[in-house]
């Protein structure tokens, strides 16, 4: 497969620096040089990479602190502590957790023990015993001896704090925090993370890299009884936490398109697929009509085609590719009205004996009638149009009603879901045990011309007997589609892409000369 990875979570992580499609490599090394230059004018701070759901901002802070850590090793290089703050829901096992994870960052040898040393005072100090415990795993015997140490010593906080912050200057490494998704924090939560930030966790060489999502932070920061439902208070109350703001760059056109091309390759290669020309038009429609406005951020891209990806399996050659494309993108992004698919089928298909009664139907009281489907199956306002669209490339009655011109054979000879003999298909990702595979029918025919006996001749006689009107109409498709095109599996390595352009798609069609990728079209009319 391409190297696209559609199963890890964070997004386009690689462990290696490969392409960088996004420029979030590029955008990690400006996050380091400013953190320096913080560094620099101030011995704490607070800074925040700011951006959208799905927009990358975990891939970004794995390569910041995966460059960091391997900067570690020189004179003044960056010890790096990652802290999730989900794991905890009040300041005094929070903080605790801060500083075991500052601890565990400093290296492990006599130069760093004095730190490490103060760290923890500094933390048990400030914490009830009962968190100390739960941290050191005191046994009976360690908590008598740090209840004697408490009361006979020096453990104040504010002395704890001091000696702590002493032996960090004198270190001289500084530390990075980080800590990812702020915005999924409950309002306490989060009042609990900046209030550790900027005062308990307000330490020499000490910094936080924090992330968040800003419009979904400020109604959780709204939900606060400090800040009360005011978003100019919430702004204000962000602006004393943070002192440098790192929105991530945004996502153009481009780079989703280039994204989806990348995605696209990759899955066809995997599959030992290309699109023919034509799939290519009807893709390329598909994409720059209804899809391109909701693949708008890296997670939305990779979700949708690590879908494809994991459910086109025993489909490959079986279903139309298109069709199936647009099938999974309504399953993934619109799922009560993919289940409407299966509720309407017969409707869909051509084949309710309801659709006499509506011969005499204007059209548009046919895309009435899906919108109030699609409505009460909680499609957006703002997407019924395109979700329209996209049936109509599914299904003839549906294109009827839009105006356009198609008829069941057509859809039928390409496999599509909007023929009844192909429908079940795409909706068990698999071919049905009362189906046969195109390979085994196309094999079939192919020993009966020859008459020559096989196993496949023999089932395909079975369903001609017991399934008479299903097989005939599928040997219709056949004839009139002529013999079937079969698509090479070439044995040759195909070549690495860059980042600056999408690949080509792989291998020639055996039915169609080599085509351009299917972005590089422009929308159709």
């Amino acid at each position: 497969m391409a190297d696209v990875r559609f199963f890890n979570d964070e997004p386009f992580l690689d462990h290696e620096e490969g392409p960088d499609l996004l420029g979030h490599g590029q955008y990690a090394q400006h996050v380091i040089n400013l953190m320096d230059r913080v560094r620099n004018q101030t011995e704490t701070g607070v800074l925040a990479l700011i951006g959208p759901w799905g927009s990358g901002k975990s891939s970004v802070l794995g390569k910041v602190t995966r460059r960091l850590r391997d900067g570690a090793a020189s004179d003044d290089g960056w010890l790096v502590a990652e802290l999730n703050p989900w794991l905890y829901s009040d300041l005094e096992s929070l903080t605790l957790a801060l500083f075991s994870e500052i601890r565990e960052a400093l290296p492990d040898d006599g130069r760093w023990s004095e730190a490490r040393e103060k760290i923890g005072g500094f933390g048990k100090a400030i914490s009830p015993l009962g968190k100390v415990t739960a941290l050191f795993g005191l046994d009976s015997e360690g908590l008598i001896q740090e209840v004697s140490n408490r009361i006979s010593g020096d453990t104040s906080a504010s002395a704890a704090k001091h000696k702590a912050e002493e032996a960090l200057r004198k270190a001289g490494h500084p530390v990075l925090v980080v800590m990812d998704d702020l915005d999924r924090l409950t309002p306490e939560e989060l009042l609990v993370v900046f209030k550790l930030v900027r005062l308990v966790g307000h330490l020499p060489n000490v910094y936080y890299l924090i992330s968040f999502d800003e419009r979904t932070l400020l109604d959780v920061l709204q939900r606060s009884e400090l800040v009360g439902n005011s978003e100019p208070r919430a702004r204000d109350f962000l602006e004393k936490i943070i002192q440098v703001r790192l929105d991530l760059p945004a996502f153009r056109e481009r780079d989703a398109d280039l994204l989806v091309d990348r995605s696209l390759a990759a899955v066809l290669a995997s599959h030992s697929l290309v699109l023919t020309p034509g799939e290519q038009q009807r893709l390329s429609e598909a994409y720059y009509r209804h899809l391109q406005a909701r693949l708008r951020t890296p997670r939305a891209i990779k979700r949708f085609f690590g879908q494809v990806d994991a459910t086109l399996g025993q489909l490959t050659g079986n279903v139309d590719i298109v069709d199936f494309l647009i099938v999974t993108f309504l399953r993934t992004s619109e799922p009560r009205a993919y289940q409407l698919l299966w509720q309407h089928r017969a409707e869909l298909t051509g084949t309710s004996m309801n659709l006499p009664s509506r011969r005499d139907e204007r059209p548009e009281q046919s895309i009435e009638r899906w919108r109030a489907r699609l409505q009460e199956a909680g499609v957006a306002e703002q997407h019924l149009d395109g979700v329209i669209g996209l049936m109509g490339m599914l299904f003839a009655p549906v294109r009827q009603a839009l105006g356009h011109g198609i008829n069941f054979q057509v859809i039928a000879r390409r496999r599509g879901i909007g023929s009844i003999d192909h429908f079940d298909r795409y909706m068990v990702f698999g071919v049905p045990d009362d189906d046969l595979p195109e390979h085994t029918f196309d094999t079939a025919l192919q020993q009966l011309a020859d008459n020559t006996p096989g196993t496949e001749a023999d089932e395909l006689l079975l369903r001609l007997r017991d399934d008479t009107q299903r097989i005939t109409r599928r040997i219709g498709y056949k004839r009139d589609a002529g013999a079937p095109c079969r698509r090479p599996r070439s044995s040759k390595p195909q070549p690495r892409t860059t980042a600056t352009s999408p690949p080509p798609l792989k291998g020639p069609s055996a039915c169609s000369p080599r085509t351009a990728p299917w972005t590089s079209s422009r929308k159709t009319s």
